[in-house]
């Protein structure tokens, strides 16, 4: 009976890595949800790839021993906190490139500053590949763009009276060694915009105050952003998604609808006192979302504000991470 029963208890080796790697990552994804330890902790997940080395390395010393699995769950261990790196901090800090990756910071030739006005209603396309971008209101109705890069020679403007287009310039690959593109475009706030805003392996902060906003579509690829619209005087549709990104979004205090989608990335949330919000989740993998500490109650896959059928001001988002991670208003803050 007894050896029976120790034969029950042995370990599978062949799924012991496997038990380890989900056993860290959910647990300390959990634990820094629930405040056991701090975010920051994970946000240089990559940096414990060291430890990797250190279990193959014993892997290989303890061959035929009766500890060989130890390095084998090192490895998955450490696979297992960088996943929870990942679903608590996303991608951001690799999305903030070493210089001369995608071009050192700090100096660089200003470019011929671009400016325009449009007729009325307007769309307005900002891509960027591998740098920073500002964007700001000018309170008026003119719009302009203006910074530094390498050369001087400064982005793609294509304008007409409803639209407005900055890309990045063609370049060689060469050309990545030299200044970062950084630059700075405003935009009018006596017009309603429809804005999008695509971000490559670089960073943006949009400070949209006083902005009349259509859809407001924010797209980052190992990108970082933060998006303030708190002060915005409309904001009718808002699409977010995040592939290997990091956001901090300031939500609107004006009523609107929309969705996120964080697929290996992190979005952090804030919401101005007074706005309610009623939060739709979808069944995703390996997702991560802190709502219930900021006082949203949750019936389904619904996460609501007390008393959000009757709020003046309600904003209601479809949200869906996969191996990410969605907050709101954390401790931290959104910038």
């Amino acid at each position: 009976m007894a050896a029976r029963y120790r034969a029950s208890m042995r370990i599978h080796r062949d799924l012991a890595g496997w038990g380890v790697f989900f056993v860290v990552a959910g647990g300390v994804a959990l634990a820094v949800q629930l405040g056991l330890i701090p975010s920051t902790v994970l946000d240089r997940w990559w940096s414990f790839w060291p430890l990797l080395l250190v279990g193959i390395g014993l892997g290989l010393m303890l061959t035929r021993t009766s500890l060989e699995m130890l390095g084998g769950l090192i490895v998955s261990g450490t696979l297992g906190l960088m996943a929870a790196g990942i679903l608590t901090s996303g991608f951001g800090g690799i999305g903030d490139l070493p210089s001369g990756v995608c071009g050192s910071g700090g100096g660089g030739t200003p470019f011929e500053p671009h400016r325009g006005r449009f007729d009325g209603d307007a769309s307005v396309r900002i891509e960027l590949d591998c740098g920073t971008v500002q964007v700001d209101t000018t309170g008026d109705d003119t719009w302009t763009v203006d910074g530094v890069d390498d050369a001087g020679s400064g982005p793609q403007v294509e304008a007409d009276a409803q639209s407005l287009q900055v890309a990045p310039p063609d370049r060689d690959f060469g050309t990545f060694v030299g200044e970062r593109d950084r630059w700075v475009v405003r935009l009018p706030t006596a017009n309603r915009l429809d804005l999008q805003l695509r971000v490559n392996a670089g960073s943006a902060v949009a400070n949209l105050g006083g902005a009349r906003l259509g859809v407001a579509d924010v797209e980052l690829n190992a990108g970082q952003a933060t998006v303030d619209l708190r002060d915005s005087s409309s904001v009718d549709e808002l699409k977010i998604g995040l592939n290997a990104g990091t956001l901090g979004l300031y939500l609107p205090r004006v009523s609107t609808t929309g969705s996120i989608e964080a697929n290996a990335g992190s979005v952090r949330m804030c919401a101005a006192e007074g706005v309610a919000l009623r939060l739709r989740t979808d069944d995703s993998v390996l997702s991560a979302y802190d709502f219930g500490s900021a006082g949203l109650v949750q019936n389904g896959d619904t996460w609501e504000t007390p008393g959000y059928d009757t709020a003046v001001t309600r904003i209601e988002l479809r949200i869906q991470a996969n191996a990410g991670s969605i907050r709101l208003d954390p401790q931290e803050g959104c910038s």
